[in-house]
């Protein structure tokens, strides 16, 4: 994009876009996290119900997340699909304010979340593809995706407590609407004058040592945060830990991520996507394995501390490999596949610790460091195999 006038305009107005459609995306991400399942209990649905929804729910995620990304990959209409999505995604929500029993409740709960689930890897190939044209940083514009998940959840903490839990249907109905709007700014995917690619080349294009490498070493590091938003609240609440500084800590790990972010460009700049993918893995095994250790006041502090590196560093580290070494066709299957590999490990990682929990809390976190030193292994290799080879240019 040459630099006028009419061009910093454009850019700033994307840029503006995409900072407002990634506010909306994870305000309904956290809205999802922290009080969906509230809703549902208050539906008639029994704990158990609730989280055999969830994974539910993290399973069909697995299955629909790779066909819409290579939907989007062959026929390169990633925005309209995306919009498409969302506007049935907000049909749903509006069906699930009218549906009462347990059975529709959870049928219609878990069509609205295959509906929403291809969002975030989506939006992620849309913004990876055209982070150079429009002069964006990941980083910042992640930033203000996990700026969004502190203030909506205590703005819907505060509605919660004022009416009742109808306010999280209603809040989130709100916030689908304002992503129907934002993603209409968003920029188009350009097309090629390639013929349209086949399902088998892009299968063949993502079945490569680097990337299967990349699912080995991030994929199983963000697995490893299912583990802690299912268990950490009742370790802490086991430790003695009020709610109110339960609610501190998740904010103090936020905002380590929000940093990690901001100067995400700058690590980029200087360390190659597996360097700043094994510096991930290595604070996983320091965090989890602190965790496991003890949750008094002092190590939580630590732990959340490392939030930035176990999750704002990774997601750094891996939009940065795929922006090198993805080539623009295969950007939504990429990240598809990437996104239904973490879902599942993190589905069977916290299978495995619902097990563990009864006997230890401090084994769930323990086996969540296992997990990332075999991560760590595999991190290595794409470490050294970036080193060997060097950096593609960005696509």
């Amino acid at each position: 994009m040459a630099d006028t006038p009419g061009s910093n305009y454009l850019a700033g107005r994307v840029g503006v876009a995409f900072y407002a459609f990634y506010v909306a995306l994870y305000a309904q991400i956290a809205i999802g996290i922290t009080f969906m399942p509230l809703w549902l209990k208050a539906q008639g649905l029994s704990e158990a119900t609730v989280g055999m929804c969830m994974a539910a729910a993290a399973i069909i995620a697995v299955v629909v997340n790779p066909i819409v990304g290579t939907v989007a990959d062959r026929t390169r209409l990633n925005k309209a699909i995306l919009v498409t999505l969302i506007i049935c995604a907000s049909l749903a929500m509006l069906v699930l304010s009218a549906t009462s029993g347990v059975l529709l409740v959870a049928a219609v709960y878990l069509v609205y979340r295959a509906l929403i689930s291809p969002l975030v890897p989506l939006a992620e190939s849309i913004l990876i593809a055209n982070l150079t044209v429009y002069r964006l940083d990941f980083g910042q514009v992640r930033a203000w995706g996990s700026a969004s998940v502190v203030a909506t959840t205590l703005l819907c903490g505060f509605l919660v407590d004022w009416f009742d839990t109808r306010a999280i249907l209603y809040l989130l109905l709100a916030i689908l609407m304002a992503k129907i709007v934002t993603s209409n700014g968003l920029p188009a995917r350009a097309r090629s004058g390639q013929p349209a690619i086949t399902t088998a080349v892009i299968l063949r294009a993502l079945r490569n040592r680097g990337f299967l490498l990349l699912l080995g070493s991030a994929a199983i590091s963000q697995a490893c945060h299912g583990v802690f938003y299912a268990f950490s609240t009742f370790r802490w609440l086991e430790a003695g830990h009020s709610t109110s500084a339960i609610g501190i800590f998740w904010s103090l790990g936020v905002g380590m991520e929000i940093l990690a972010f901001v100067f995400g460009r700058h690590i980029a700049a200087r360390l190659s996507p597996g360097r700043i993918i094994l510096i991930a893995c290595v604070a996983g095994i320091l965090r989890w394995g602190l965790f496991g250790l003890s949750a008094a006041l002092a190590p939580t502090l630590v732990v959340q501390f490392l939030q930035g590196a176990t999750l704002g560093l990774a997601q750094v580290g891996v939009a940065a490999y795929i922006r090198h070494n993805i080539a623009p066709e295969f950007l939504s299957s990429a990240t598809g596949v990437y996104y239904a590999a973490a879902g599942l490990i993190a589905a069977l990682a916290i299978m495995a610790g619902a097990y563990l929990y009864p006997i230890s809390s401090s084994y769930v976190f323990f086996f969540a460091a296992l997990l990332c030193a075999l991560g760590t292994i595999a991190a290595a290799f794409l470490a050294s195999q970036h080193t060997r080879h060097g950096e593609a240019p960005p696509s």
